[in-house]
């Protein structure tokens, strides 16, 4: 059941659009890519990628270098879980992989972004889903996301529907970088910095969750705060930080907005003296989440 919005201001039930047609689908289509930064923490690849017997809806990458496969599910009745999992095998493929890392590095925000072929996010967009779509996606061996959307006048919202499924569970799955490798590439004393860091960013707040790519460490609230890209002799860290507001009054960060990338700020750490105040800048990304 959609709840009622109303303007505060003139007392006014804002009503809530829909998406007919094939121009509705594919205004559907170019909002979610134009917003896919700030509504999946992703950015689009390629919009309607042709693949052998299917089309690709939305092909992307997560900030943390995930592939996505993105789809539309335009009315209550279609079903396009078939589609989906069909695409998820085509992108298994190593053909299908070397083009998917060419598309990505024709575009130059994303050329310095590392794939993460370790999963594959597997996303579908709905305005509602039945209990038939609801007991296939429990039973697929493959996790999908599914979101449900609302849409009103300037206005388009997507929260996740939770079916049971509470991992991904492919056989195929690369097993996950940990910690320990991570921490392998350092010398002696960076170890040393890389474990005390660890330690008092989890001690921030008890909802910090700790993940890993091939490629960095990362610290998740309900988006990347931080990521740790550990080196032999140094750290390198990226924040998400509000702009407006972030302190650093020894100019230790660089701006990298420029990349497009959902972090903004980058800093190297090679001394453990360092960490209490890089904590006071870890400590800014955490609280804007």
């Amino acid at each position: 059941m959609n709840m009622v919005r109303i303007n505060t201001k003139t007392s006014e039930i804002i009503k809530e659009l829909t998406f007919e047609g094939q121009k509705g689908e594919e205004e559907l289509q170019n909002l979610v890519e134009k917003h896919l930064p700030q509504l999946l923490k992703a950015f689009v690849i390629k919009s309607k990628q042709r693949i052998p017997n299917g089309e690709i809806d939305t092909l992307a990458i997560s900030e943390d270098g995930v592939p996505c496969i993105i789809e539309y599910k335009r009315s209550k009745d279609e079903t396009i879980l078939n589609q989906i999992v069909y695409y998820y095998d085509w992108l298994l493929k190593e053909q299908a992989k070397y083009e998917f890392e060419k598309l990505k590095d024709a575009i130059p925000n994303l050329q310095g972004l590392e794939v993460d072929w370790s999963e594959i996010r597997l996303i579908i967009i709905a305005k509602s889903f039945s209990k038939w779509d609801e007991s296939l996606i429990r039973h697929l061996d493959t996790d999908i996301e599914a979101y449900a959307y609302s849409y009103h006048e300037n206005e388009l919202d997507l929260h996740r529907e939770r079916f049971g499924v509470s991992e991904r569970r492919t056989s195929t799955s690369i097993q996950r970088d940990t910690y320990e490798k991570h921490l392998e590439k350092a010398e002696g004393h960076t170890k040393e910095i890389l474990e005390e860091l660890r330690k008092q960013v989890l001690s921030l707040g008890d909802d910090i969750e700790e993940g890993y790519t091939p490629n960095y460490i990362k610290y998740v609230v309900k988006t990347i705060f931080l990521s740790v890209h550990v080196y032999r002799k140094h750290l390198i860290c990226h924040l998400r930080v509000n702009e407006e507001t972030f302190s650093d009054p020894k100019n230790l960060t660089k701006d990298i907005s420029d990349r497009k990338w959902s972090v903004t700020r980058e800093f190297k750490i090679e001394e453990m003296d360092e960490i209490p105040y890089v904590i006071e800048l870890i400590k800014q990304a955490y609280e804007y989440q």
